[in-house]
Order: structure tokens, then sequence, then C-alpha cells
């Protein structure tokens, strides 16, 4: 396409934008975290909890992380800036998931403690670790994908 054609197609309204690539990242700001974790809280019945965000424009391998202290329903989440697009939800619910399985992750590292030998204890503890984190994804997953249903259902039909 010449330079005059280049220029009719952008004022007629004909050029194509460009398609992002899929899996696109692109950096969310803090407020946009905000909102989204505001609505999944409550969602998830955590109104009680106290939670601190941070936002970091790159997380060691890593899209978030939380730490949580259920003694206090306190808990601290950092979230990676660019997350994926398609997976903004997800991210935001997996780190909230974690609140809510925390007490499981406890007692399973109680019954690891209390009928593993010790000289095994860190490698039953590495073994189990990825299936923690497989659960909460799949259970973050399934939040989502219920609440988009809920959504879509509840839409107005024109």
């Amino acid at each position: 396409m010449t330079e005059p054609e280049r220029q009719v197609a952008v004022d007629s309204g004909e050029a194509k934008t460009p398609e992002r690539a899929p899996g696109h990242r692109e950096l969310k700001p803090p407020e946009w975290f905000e909102e989204r974790l505001g609505i999944w809280v409550q969602r998830m019945g955590l109104n009680a909890w106290t939670i601190r965000t941070s936002y970091k424009p790159k997380l060691r391998g890593a899209e978030g992380y939380a730490e949580v202290s259920p003694t206090f329903l306190e808990a601290e989440l950092q979230f990676r800036q660019d997350v994926l697009v398609e997976r903004g939800d997800v991210v935001l619910v997996h780190e909230l998931t974690h609140i809510l399985t925390d007490e499981w992750a406890r007692a399973v590292e109680q019954v690891i403690h209390d009928m593993v030998p010790r000289r095994l204890q860190r490698e039953a503890r590495t073994s189990i670790r990825p299936h923690e984190e497989s659960v909460v994804e799949a259970i973050a997953h399934a939040l989502v994908r219920t609440a988009e249903q809920a959504t879509s259902t509840a839409a107005p039909k024109s």
C-alpha cells in the first residue's frame, strides 16, 4: 500500500488497528487491581480480612504472591502489574484463594511434621507443594467461570 492509499484508508476508517498477540501482557494500573480485588473480596466472603496489596512490574517467577496471617485475619498480596490480559481475574482469585485454603495447607504441614519421618519431611513438603498450587488454581478458575456464567445469564437480552 502506498502512502497516499494508506492515508485514504486511515481517513476513511478502513485502516485496521494491529491485533494483540495471544498472551499479550499489558501493564495494569493499581486502580484496576483495587477495583477487581474489591469485587472478588466481596464475592468470596473475605470482607472481614485486612488485605494489603502491592504491585510490582515483575515478581520472580509468579504473577502473584500471598502471605497469610489467619490468626489476625490479615493477608499481604503482591501482584505483577503485567498480568496476562485473559488471566487477570484468575490471578486475583488465585491469591485470594490462598487465604481460604491456608488452614488446609497448615493442616497438611502438621500431618507431614507428625507422620513423616524427619529425614523425609523436606521431600514430602517438596512433593506436596505443586499439588496445593494446582488445587488453588483449579478453585480460582472455577470461581471465575462461575462468576462469568452468572454475569452472562444476568445480563439483559436485547
